[in-house]
């Protein structure tokens, strides 16, 4: 990944297919269609609106804040994405939290391949200082992405896998909504089936091959939140 060229003044949209999206022209069944796209800002760094104000911190940012290229790897492109609200007066949002998870220890679940081998996963949304979410980002339906070598969901079929980073994505839908009509979605993380110690050997973190370390993200299909946490996968040593 690298920077679009800042030198100049002119405006440049960089536009790649995903590996996904390159999977689907290159099989020409028709499936291959944009319907959609979605903005972000990744890049911005707004503790300098913090610190220069609103008028002269918006310039430094417009003209000094580096843009990445467009990413071919849909799990890692668009961490932060942007929103429009139906009522333009909302100066809070939600914030998420997975702190019903079974086995959390900070941002970790971890699971052993002899015992723990699945974790019940709770997500909410609460908002601070509000009787209420705002209408527009109480999600209904959110995208799980896993390290599809290691982790599944359990009892949901994944609607891609990248072929590259074996990330798999899956649908789930709000279980039920909290006081303040913050989405709480609830789900289960199983450990594949089959991890040798060849796969340990190979994916086994570095100075500790009997520990496997990903990443699992959650990202609301409507409000574009995401919550990323840590998962480990030990093994027991003889």
């Amino acid at each position: 990944m690298g920077f679009l060229d800042h030198s100049t003044n002119n405006i440049i949209v960089d536009a790649v297919l995903t590996d996904t999206g390159r999977e689907f022209l290159a099989a020409n069944k028709g499936d291959f269609k944009i319907a959609f796209f979605s903005l972000s800002d990744d890049e911005v760094d707004y503790t300098i609106i913090e610190k220069f104000g609103r008028t002269v911190g918006k310039e430094k940012i417009i003209k000094n804040t580096p843009i990445f290229e467009a990413q071919t790897q849909s799990s890692i492109a668009q961490k932060h994405r942007m929103l429009s609200l139906p009522d333009p007066t909302v100066v809070r949002l939600p914030k998420v939290s997975i702190e019903g998870t079974s086995g959390l220890s900070g941002n970790v679940v971890p699971f052993t391949t002899t015992t723990n081998t699945t974790r019940r996963v709770v997500f909410e949304q609460t908002i601070e200082g509000e009787t209420k979410i705002p209408d527009g980002v109480s999600d209904t339906s959110f995208t799980v992405t896993v390290p599809d070598r290691f982790v599944t969901v359990q009892g949901k079929t994944p609607f891609n896998i990248e072929s590259s980073t074996r990330v798999a994505s899956y649908t789930v839908q709000r279980t039920s909504t909290n006081t303040k009509n913050g989405a709480i979605v609830e789900f289960t993380l199983a450990l594949q089936s089959g991890l040798d110690d060849t796969i340990f050997t190979i994916y086994g973190n570095l100075g500790n091959k009997n520990t496997i370390s990903g990443v699992v993200s959650i990202i609301g299909d409507q409000s574009g939140f995401r919550k990323d946490f840590n998962v480990t996968i030990t093994r027991p040593t003889s």
